[in-house]
């Protein structure tokens, strides 16, 4: 798993530490030359899908087309999931994690998670990336760095010149292609939050809806009301799979107190309750 984006991490960083809008961090961002002048590549988590995909390469042997790979950027984030985030003792970042769920099936995606303040990633700020990779014998090893702006990115291209023009030759990074086969489906606990008009019944509802597609809730979370025309609250379930906690969130949205799509984002550790 990994911050593999530096534009969309600086912008984090903006919302959650200078409590700037998505608007005001992004416009920083493009002032200081982190975001190109469209950023849906970065935004949207394109750009950090097409790295994980290389990544998922190295790391599994698995080649994968990255249209397959489950990749939701941070347009939809807003400063309450932060002030949730917040109340739960953590923050949010734009991961890539790729991880094997079963001895032959490796599943991937892209999106906004919520992070622990003990975590080795919730330290990484600004236009920084961190990869960290998980093993029986490192058991945990992170590889961090610049990962946007004018100069980290001039440098790394100058050395791949100078080395085609030096005729300079490496081994080939790739393992051999394995037989894992990919899975667009994964397990994790999921933070859910819900905008909504003030009714009697919504928690009723929300129970009985998580409870027909098998999702178990853990907490709900909701601020005072300051403001009844962005009025909303968080749902935290148990360790549920994605295409479970799509259908739940597909199915609130139908109901007539919800006014959007109901936002979601997984939980990267699953001992995220120390």
């Amino acid at each position: 798993s990994g911050i593999i984006n530096g534009c969309t991490n600086f912008m984090l960083t903006a919302m959650d530490r200078d409590q700037k809008s998505y608007d005001e961090a992004l416009a920083e961002a493009s002032d200081l030359g982190y975001a190109e002048a469209d950023p849906t590549l970065d935004v949207g988590g394109f750009d950090a899908r097409s790295k994980l995909r290389i990544l998922m390469r190295l790391a599994y042997g698995v080649e994968v087309d990255e249209d397959e790979i489950d990749c939701r950027g941070i347009t939809e984030l807003t400063k309450v999931d932060f002030e949730y985030a917040k109340m739960l003792g953590g923050t949010i970042k734009l991961l890539g994690v790729a991880e094997r769920v079963a001895d032959d099936k490796i599943a991937a995606f892209v999106s906004p998670c919520y992070v622990t303040a003990d975590d080795p990633l919730f330290a990484v700020v600004g236009a920084t990336n961190a990869v960290e990779v998980l093993s029986k014998n490192l058991v945990s090893s992170t590889y961090i760095g610049q990962g946007a702006g004018r100069f980290p990115t001039a440098n790394s291209c100058i050395n791949d010149i100078v080395a085609l023009a030096k005729g300079d030759s490496t081994a080939l990074p790739f393992n051999p292609l394995s037989k894992d086969e990919f899975v667009n489906d994964y397990e994790s606990t999921f933070f859910l939050r819900i905008q909504y008009n003030d009714k009697v019944g919504i928690t009723r509802q929300c129970g009985e809806v998580c409870e027909k597609h098998g999702v178990s809730i853990h907490s709900i979370l909701q601020n005072p009301i300051t403001s009844r025309q962005d009025a909303a609250f968080a749902i935290i379930t148990e360790k549920v799979s994605l295409k479970a906690i799509k259908s739940v969130c597909d199915d609130l949205k139908e109901l007539d107190w919800c006014k959007d799509d109901v936002f979601y984002m997984p939980v990267l550790r699953e001992d995220w309750m120390r």
